[in-house]
């Protein structure tokens, strides 16, 4: 391996809340049992837009930045399996492999846990360094869609977390970037009928071309509207929006012995009510889904399958030197943009 001592390399920081510099910094060296990844795209996720508003105990100033798809550029000493060139995709979640969490398989929830572009350097700069341990083969996969391993690894954990029945119900809030991959998901994993819920057209749209049954634009009426395409409610309830209102909503849509998955990022801060008479009395099960856990592996499977398409997902992708606007734009939610990655090539 060629050292790259004094090189420098493209990366932009987190220098603190709200500041993102653009700089140039010394391209890592992988330790034992890592690689060195050329950068290839980087998908912009909204716990990039938490980091810059200074939430998830963001270490700073840090290279954010984990949805990656690159090429291995060194091999770290002892790394086995891997080739020079080799496209390859990341899980950015890493562990210590010994505490409780680890030992019950929640290696996610690791006492210790740190995650590349979370916690340490990640991808949005030229060259980043992971455990060989946490990369897989991407060879067959174009990187616009080897781009969405991670995300649609996050939502594989939800899936293995809700278990849909075969031939059940489904109703989704949210048809962003994740929203769209879980439905596919959810029609991959067994769900039958799914109705998605969200306030715009276009990506209504886009849902019922990738497999909606329902389509509802979000208004005062939706409550009424549901009930009456499913008087009962339904099997699976779950949301990719992170809106605690839409959150709270939930349980009057759930059939009795349904299931309803938590699984937008809602402010650390925000509470909801619910009522435990209802969970009681309609056996139902409430569960969360927290980023991913050895998922990425089913992930690929559902794309080299194509049970889950991301070629209509992308609407952005700027250099390195845009990332502050293309966070914003996850800031506010614009309704023009379902999914911007950032390319390093």
């Amino acid at each position: 391996m060629t050292s790259d001592h004094g090189r420098t390399m493209h990366a932009a920081l987190i220098t603190a809340p709200h500041t993102i510099e653009y700089q140039e910094v010394s391209i890592p060296e992988p330790q034992a049992g890592e690689v060195r990844i050329r950068v290839h795209l980087a998908g912009v996720c909204g716990t990039d837009a938490h980091l810059l508003e200074g939430h998830f105990q963001a270490k700073l100033p840090l290279i954010p930045g984990h949805e990656i798809v690159g090429y291995i550029d060194a091999l770290g000493s002892g790394v086995r399996g891997f080739t020079e060139g080799q496209r390859v995709v990341l899980d950015p979640d890493l562990n210590c492999g010994t505490c409780i969490m680890c030992q019950k398989g929640m290696r996610h929830q690791c006492l210790h846990y740190e995650a590349i572009g979370v916690t340490r350097a990640g991808g949005f700069a030229e060259y980043v360094v992971a455990p060989s341990s946490v990369v897989y083969d991407a060879s067959d996969l174009d990187p616009e869609m080897a781009v969405f391993a991670e995300p649609l690894g996050c939502v594989a954990w939800g899936i293995t977390r809700l278990r849909p029945e075969p031939g059940s119900t489904a109703l989704l809030y949210g048809a962003g970037g994740i929203g769209l991959l879980l439905m596919q998901a959810l029609l991959a994993s067994g769900v039958s009928e799914i109705t998605v819920v969200d306030p715009q057209t276009a990506r209504l749209e886009l849902a019922r071309k990738l497999g909606a049954k329902h389509v509802l634009q979000a208004s005062a009426e939706t409550g009424g509207q549901l009930r009456d395409l499913y008087p009962h409610g339904f099997d699976v309830v779950t949301e990719a929006t992170g809106v605690p209102r839409v959150q709270q909503g939930m349980i009057d849509q759930a059939i009795a012995g349904g299931k309803i998955l938590v699984f937008g990022v809602a402010p650390e801060e925000a509470k909801i009510e619910v009522s435990p008479y209802d969970i009681f009395r309609k056996d139902l099960s409430i569960l969360g889904s927290f980023s991913l856990n050895a998922t990425i592996p089913l992930a690929l499977k559902w794309m080299r399958s194509g049970q889950v398409k991301t070629s209509e997902l992308i609407t952005d992708t700027v250099p390195l030197g845009q990332l502050h606007e293309a966070i914003r734009q996850k800031i506010i939610a614009s309704p023009e943009s379902i999914k911007a990655t950032v390319a390093l090539l």
